[in-house]
């Protein structure tokens, strides 16, 4: 395997799920430029930004089926399993069990019948506990996220349970836990949402308490391959470059874009009825209200500061600055035409709202 840590290059192909979305277009481009070859799972409906058809070998299917699951990994020995639903909303808790917990039983079971080498499981720190910032959590950190509740927290803890279950059957797994991540190629968007609302003007104010760990996309990628190479059968790894308060955050974006930052710290009883309020009607029309509702609240104001000590210390992932994080992935969304950049500042094409 040709790599920064290892040697040659393997003919067999790696199999990746979820690799038509954010991280997995990242984790693609670095396996392809190393030599592998890479076949994905991917709807036929699937966009393919980044992603060259002629270096990887698409199959069609979905993680809830695990037919499609079976072929896509049939002479394979390395998996990387990325596939998810990622929604900070209180809906949808059928569909994220689907998704999150039985996808990942479907991958694991069908890597357990092919015998491939190790599984590395994608999961996030919405699965490990949180902690203040004198003193983050780590991978033993107790689980202490239900008091969100937020269906995707609970699943993608659930689904790690899943691969917990494998390992002790005999599957190698391991799995890493990236935080709020940070970077081009982010498609959708996803943690690029907020990055594009705040350079736009589009976000009056600020948690006057609550942060998380935020993680620069490139570092998660490096944290899957050494975990591919190097880590521990059954064992975790938090990768967060640095645990930032939301205040923060947004103040890096503004001044990495040249805007002025947002001034109102707005208390969490001030938000508490307007959230109950886009809740309820979320109910009725959950897309007009996906960035602001209960979920979003509760995990706005939430404290959720991590270490990725045991990362560093046993996989040896750097640490990739957040800021360059926050400045590529501005360049991307700009290159691509997510904004616009005018004499009043930025915007949003009206293609792209």
């Amino acid at each position: 395997m040709l790599c920064p840590w290892s040697g040659d290059v393997e003919a067999v192909p790696v199999f990746v799920t979820g690799g038509t979305g954010f991280v997995g277009i990242n984790l693609i481009r670095s396996l392809v430029s190393d030599g592998h070859q890479v076949r994905a799972l991917v709807r036929p409906t699937s966009r393919r930004v980044g992603l060259d058809p002629e270096k990887v070998e698409f199959v069609h299917g979905d993680v809830t089926d695990a037919d499609s699951i079976r072929r896509g990994m049939e002479g394979c020995d390395q998996v990387y399993h990325l596939a998810g639903w990622v929604q900070f909303t209180p809906w949808g808790a059928e569909t994220a069990r689907r998704v999150n917990v039985g996808g990942t039983e479907n991958v694991c079971r069908a890597a357990m019948e092919s015998g491939v080498r190790r599984l590395v499981h994608t999961s996030s720190i919405a699965a490990v506990g949180r902690g203040p910032t004198d003193a983050p959590a780590t991978e033993d950190t107790p689980w202490n996220l239900g008091g969100l509740r937020a269906p995707y927290y609970r699943t993608k803890h659930e689904a790690e349970q899943v691969v917990q279950r494998y390992a002790g059957r005999g599957l190698d797994a391991v799995v890493v836990n990236p935080g709020y991540i940070v970077g081009p190629y982010d498609i959708k968007p996803t943690g690029g949402r907020l990055l594009i609302r705040i350079v736009t003007r589009r976000v009056p104010g600020y948690p006057a308490r609550g942060g998380v760990g935020f993680v620069d996309v490139r570092e998660v990628v490096e944290g899957m391959r050494l975990a591919m190479e190097r880590g521990v059968r059954g064992e975790r790894y938090v990768l967060v470059g640095e645990n930032m308060t939301y205040r923060a955050y947004v103040r890096l974006v503004a001044r990495v874009g040249g805007v002025e930052p947002p001034k109102w710290a707005a208390s969490y009883w001030m938000l508490y009825p307007l959230a109950v309020g886009a809740t309820v009607l979320g109910g009725v029309r959950p897309r007009a209200f996906a960035d602001f509702n209960m979920t979003v609240l509760r995990t706005g104001f939430c404290e959720h500061y991590v270490s990725s000590a045991k990362a560093r210390r046993s996989l040896g992932v750097k640490c990739w600055p957040i800021e360059k994080a926050v400045s590529d992935a501005l360049n991307w969304f700009k290159q691509n035409g997510y904004v616009q950049r005018t004499s009043d500042g930025w915007r949003v094409p009206q293609r792209a709202n």
